[in-house]
Order: structure tokens, then sequence, then C-alpha cells
């Protein structure tokens, strides 16, 4: 497997020091950039060994997809901006989270608003097609997000946007926020991504532990061999990034 980390890209020098195959960015961040700072991150990335291979955080906390705040032509517009950036960092894939975004709105039923998201997502895909990129669906847990909050609900997503480039994605924290079962896992493969951190506090898995094992364990078991990401929280992101890619790189080769 590849693992990455998460964080923001200007970061990059020193996620390659640690040792990560690649860095994830936040998309919703470097989009937004202006074009002056998003060229001196491209000039960063030109001496860079890794590269910037897959994004986070989709859409901007503040733009709505579901219900009457939804614009269409505000949506596109920025979607053209941030996969061209994505595109110029040699990204493939960009996961669709933004659980602000995809919220059911006061007012609206789960059908109906799960019936939005399927269309948005596909409005989505299409877009980024064009640029060659994926998008992979990320259930969150309810804390985050009042739609699509479990593998079996995302791949039911997948299957109604019914597109070559988008897929789904596997994210050991917030399934076990949601208790649900590991199992879901090969039942809903396969994967386009996954991210992991720990359930309690959602902290680097700087050690081993029955938790990360039995993530691994049931990847392995449904053929996953793609990437991971580290999607967490740490007061020193350097020094537990070391401990944790040890930690994964050991479970790889298990």
């Amino acid at each position: 497997m590849r693992f990455g980390l998460c964080t923001d890209i200007r970061n990059v020098k020193d996620v390659q020091e640690v040792g990560f195959d690649y860095i994830e960015g936040k998309l919703n961040q470097f989009a937004l950039w202006s074009e002056e700072e998003f060229e001196s991150v491209l000039e960063l990335f030109s001496s860079s060994s890794i590269k910037m291979e897959t994004a986070s955080l989709l859409l901007p906390k503040t733009m709505k997809v579901i219900g009457r705040e939804y614009n269409e032509k505000e949506l596109l517009s920025y979607l053209d901006v941030a996969f061209s950036r994505m595109d110029k960092l040699g990204s493939s894939l960009v996961v669709f989270g933004s659980g602000k975004s995809r919220m059911i709105p006061d007012g609206e039923t789960w059908q109906r608003s799960f019936l939005s998201l399927v269309e948005v997502t596909k409005l989505i895909g299409k877009k980024a097609a064009e640029y060659g990129i994926s998008i992979a669906i990320e259930p969150l847990n309810r804390s985050e997000t009042n739609l699509i909050n479990t593998l079996s609900e995302g791949a039911a997503l997948q299957a109604e946007v019914a597109l070559d480039n988008v897929g789904l994605l596997a994210d050991a924290f917030h399934m076990r926020k949601e208790e649900e079962d590991m199992g879901k896992i090969s039942l809903c493969s396969p994967l386009l991504h996954t991210h992991i951190a720990l359930k309690e506090g959602r902290a680097y898995p700087v050690e081993k532990s029955g938790e990360v094992e039995e993530f691994f364990q049931v990847l392995k078991a449904s053929g996953y061999r793609g990437r991971m990401s580290i999607e967490g929280k740490s007061e020193d992101w350097k020094a537990d990034s070391v401990r944790a890619l040890q930690v994964l790189r050991g479970y790889d080769e298990a």
C-alpha cells in the first residue's frame, strides 16, 4: 500500500522528510488562494520527490449543495478552479466529505435530500472527469453530517450516481464512531481510497493496536492495495507521523 498524510500542502517538504509516499492536500484551502499564493506552492512541488496525489475537503464549508441555498453556477465556477489546480499538482483523486455542505436542511426529508445529493454528485463527477480526476465518497459520522453516515449509504449513493470515476472511501475513524461493522468493507468493495485515525481523539495511530490491525485485516481480505492517508489530530504532527508511518508500514508488510 501507499501511505500519505492529510495536511496543508505547504508542509510537503516535511511530509517528504518523514517518508510518506504522498501528501493529501485540503482542496477547499488552496482552491481559494490567490494565483500568486498558488504559484509559490507549485514551485515547492517542483523540487519535491513526492506529489499531492490526493486531496480531501472538496467543498468550502459555507457552500451548500442541498436545499434552497444550493447554487449550481457557483459550484461549477469553484470546481473549475479547484480541479484545474489539482491537475497542475498532478492529483488524480479528491475526497467528497464536506459534511456541512451536504447537510439535510430543516424541512427537507432524507429521501429528497438523498436524491438531490445524487444529482450533485453526478455533476461533480462529470466535471472531475474533464480533468481526469476521481471522486471518493466519504461517509461521515453523525456529529459531522446527517446525510451519508455509513459505508452502506455511501455505496448506495455510488450506485445511484453510476459514474466510472465516482467511488467509495472507507475511513476507520468514522466507521468506529458509527459503530459500523468493519465487514462492510468487503461487502461494499472495491474502494477508491482509505483514511485512518483512532476513534479516541481522532489521534494518529502511533502504536500497534487491535483497532488498527482489524482495519488492515479487512482491507487485505477485500483485496485493497491502494492508498491510505492519516487524517487525524496531533499536538506534534511531525513526531507523531514518524511513529504512525512505522506502524502502518508494519501492518502492511505483515
